[in-house]
């Protein structure tokens, strides 16, 4: 007999509410309790749990800091309330926050490091429908669930999933944690990026499925021989270029799969004289010399500033920094051979020009080219199925992630409820436990 084990995680849903305030800037006057004429006024009088219900207008006011777990959204569903100002985040363990509906234009999301918090309680933070200059939560102890907003310039997280976002950029970026082993990933699924998804984060697996992007950076992941890493069924635009640490990796665990390029494509990497695993050397690393090769990002950390520094595409890497790269005629030096693991390219419907391994090296490389047809030419694993459980279909409509699940064609009982991450198992077996694991939102 099979046991069906079910775990739905609704960050948004709330069922009971400490008190609704409403905020209306054309009442003659708030009464201090439930109704105000300012955003953040009813911020200041509401307390963990509350409901703020905003009409959908403009308001002028200075910027907003929230410290506290609140459900922020328009009075009429699928309005906008225009915020002209900067909102920062100043989380705590176990916050749960959500925002929806914001306009903030020229202005941006942004969080304050928290003090005392918790890996196992993060701050749940939740932007949703939201139009701003700039997303970031690049701070520990945030869960950021990003999702179908319209950034102009970048996102910027540690920990969480990034769903259904229109930018120009996407920024993953490192804890202080190293190599987890658990159920939990950091999801980058069904963006619009129109140039780069850059990743330096090596705490827990990573998926970045389903994109349509340029620009891929994979600079330190998590390396730990339990966890695989996938990339699969996105869209490369034209002219792209891949890159992926070389030196100093302790292990390669990667699939590259499924994925649709428009055009050739350009693959770069870190070599000793580009900067080491980690992102950090001491070749031109003080940002006064020309600050062109490293640049701190932000509260300390470092990063290669030609790979996740640009908000506009960068060309080319700088010749001069001494990094290898493969232009189709000659080889780079991903994966290097010498580094135990697997690093596999598949299906992707185009070769990659790159060192085999020979007898005694540790690497174990797979290299299929796949067919060149999109349909049923992704990778034909179970767990790689598309949603109707038929073959992978090759790029942004196919895989478990697939870009058909995120925006259907019709939604018929025009439901709210939003899964946007399913983990189940590909195959059962008589007698297996069956363990369902899904993240979703549901607005009320």
């Amino acid at each position: 007999m099979k046991k069906l084990i079910t775990i739905l995680t609704l960050f948004t849903a709330t069922s009971i509410f400490a008190t609704d305030r409403f905020v209306d800037p054309n009442l003659s006057a708030g009464n201090g309790t439930t109704l105000f004429t300012t955003i953040s006024s009813a911020v200041n009088a509401a307390v963990n749990g509350d409901r703020i219900i905003i009409a959908s207008t403009t308001y002028n006011e200075p910027a907003l800091t929230i410290s506290k777990s609140l459900q922020i959204m328009p009075q009429t569903p699928e309005t906008t309330i225009n915020f002209n100002a900067n909102i920062i985040i100043s989380g705590f363990a176990g916050m749960k926050l959500e925002i929806t509906g914001f306009n903030l234009g020229i202005y941006s999301f942004s969080s304050n490091p928290i003090t005392s918090g918790s890996y196992t309680n993060r701050a749940k933070v939740s932007i949703i429908q939201c139009n701003s200059s700039i997303i970031d939560v690049n701070n520990n102890y945030y869960e950021s669930n990003i999702i179908l907003n319209q950034v102009t310039s970048y996102i910027a997280f540690r920990f969480g999933n990034i769903i259904s976002n229109t930018t120009a950029n996407i920024y993953l970026l490192d804890e202080s944690q190293e190599n987890i082993i658990s159920s939990d990933k950091n999801l980058i699924s069904n963006n619009q990026v129109t140039y780069m998804i850059g990743v330096f984060n090596n705490d827990y697996k990573l998926i970045i499925a389903n994109n349509l992007l340029k620009d891929i950076s994979i600079v330190r992941w998590n390396a730990n021989t339990n966890v695989i890493n996938k990339i699969s069924n996105n869209n490369f635009t034209d002219n792209s270029f891949i890159n992926f640490s070389s030196a100093n990796v302790p292990n390669y665990n990667i699939i590259f799969t499924s994925n649709k390029f428009n055009s050739s494509f350009s693959a770069y990497n870190f070599n000793p004289s580009c900067g080491n695993y980690y992102g950090v050397s001491s070749y031109n690393s003080d940002p006064n010399n020309g600050g062109l090769f490293l640049e701190p990002y932000k509260y300390g950390s470092w990063f290669p500033n030609w790979l996740l520094g640009w908000t506009n595409n960068p060309p080319n890497p700088p010749t001069n920094y001494g990094c290898s790269s493969y232009n189709g005629a000659s080889t780079n030096s991903f994966p290097n051979p010498t580094i135990s693991g697997f690093f596999e390219w598949s299906y992707n419907g185009i070769d990659i020009n790159c060192p085999i391994p020979v007898a005694g090296q540790p690497l174990a490389l797979t290299k299929i080219i796949g067919p060149s047809n999109e349909i049923d030419g992704g990778k034909p694993s179970h767990d790689y199925y598309d949603i109707d459980l038929t073959i992978n279909d090759r790029g942004r409509n196919g895989g478990p992630f697939s870009l058909l699940n995120y925006n259907p064609t019709s939604n018929t009982n025009n439901s709210k409820a939003f899964i946007f991450d399913l983990d189940m198992p590909a195959d059962l077996f008589p007698g297996q436990n069956i363990d369902i694991k899904a993240k979703g939102y549901h607005k009320n």
